[in-house]
Order: C-alpha cells, then structure tokens, then sequence
C-alpha cells in the first residue's frame, strides 16, 4: 500500500468517526475544498444504470445530484473515494438523503459493465447509483462535466491498464445545472455539511 493511500485511508477512518461523533452542520468547511463552476459546465448525461436501463440528467431534475466519476477496478482513489461519500450520506438524515441523488459515473465503460457497477457498488452506500454506457455516450458525460479520463497502461498486470482522472464530486442544483464541485480532500463531516447546504 502506497504512503498516500495509507494516509488517505487513516484520515477516512479518523474522519468517519468524526462525522459518526459530530452531526449536524457545525463543519467549517475549507475554502479551498469547494469550486464554484462557471456556466461552461454543461452537465447533462445519457446512461444507464446497473440493471440496464437508460437514465439521463433529466430523471434527476427536482433532486439534488452529486456525481462522481471513477471506474470499478480502481485501486484506491475511487474506492476511498465512494467510502467518504458513503460516511457523508449516513450522516445526512432520511430527509436530508430523500432530497440528494448519489451517482457514480464510469470513465472506463469497456470494463464497466451494468453488472460490474452492480458488484462493485454493492460495497458502498445503498443510495449510490452507478451508470454506464458506450464509450461515446461516456465521453459526452465527461465532457459535460469537464472531466479528464486517460487510459495509462500497466505492463505486466492483468488488468492491462488503469485510469487517470478528476477526482471530485460534483454538486448538480435541482435544475440540472453543475453549481460546485467538491475536492475528495474534505473529510465526511465537511463533505455532509457541504451537500445539507445545498439540499
């Protein structure tokens, strides 16, 4: 396990209970931690989820959204990742949680099957909606959001290759439109703060 992982992992743990223990919306949330997004963001998506059916930007209007985007076989970053978004969502309250859609976006849809985000998902917050999609219908939702994807390969490794990409969640205001986006680097008492205000 890699330094960095170590210490993101530690943080996450010690973070965790941290939100476990505090609740309510008292986090000071960093300035640096939040990015307003300019209108050049455009958002909108055409997918489908785990069971194979179509899902756009659309069925999400009147909600909340936060998206991240990452890929099942992720090592490390995309797990961490989805574990802090997990904690923050069980300290939100089920009102809090009925107002805001979680959603995890593949960047690597050659891999990510329905079924794979299914298995993969399984492993997080039961309110998490993975989407997938061909690959051109996956780069247009990129590009909506202004995220970088590379294929990076990994010689000697079954998996052939890994995936180099944004890391951040995005907060999408109940019209559809991409309003913030919020670094992974926020612990899960910020990172619930930072959603209950927008909700």
């Amino acid at each position: 396990m890699s330094a960095i992982m170590t210490r993101r992992l530690l943080g996450l743990i010690g973070l965790c209970f941290a939100a476990a223990c505090g609740g309510g919306d008292s986090a000071e949330i960093p300035a640096d931690g939040i990015i307003r997004l300019s209108d050049q963001f455009a958002g909108g998506f055409d997918l489908v989820n785990a069971d194979g059916d179509r899902v756009t930007s659309e069925d999400y209007k009147g909600k909340v959204s936060v998206i991240y985007f990452g890929f099942a076989s992720c090592p490390d970053v995309c797990p961490l990742a989805l574990g802090l978004l997990s904690a923050a969502l069980a300290d939100l309250d089920d009102d809090e949680r009925a107002r805001l859609q979680p959603v995890f976006i593949t960047v690597d849809p050659e891999r990510d099957t329905p079924e794979a985000m299914k298995v993969y998902l399984s492993s997080f917050h039961e309110d998490i909606v993975g989407l997938t999609g061909s690959p051109a219908a996956v780069e247009a939702a990129r590009q909506g959001f202004k995220v970088y994807a590379q294929k990076a390969a990994l010689e000697g490794s079954a998996l052939d290759y890994t995936m180099n990409h944004t890391s951040l969640f995005y907060v999408v205001d109940k019209t559809g439109a991409p309003v913030l986006a919020l670094r992974d680097t926020l612990t899960a008492e910020q990172l619930a703060a930072a959603l209950r205000r927008n909700i």
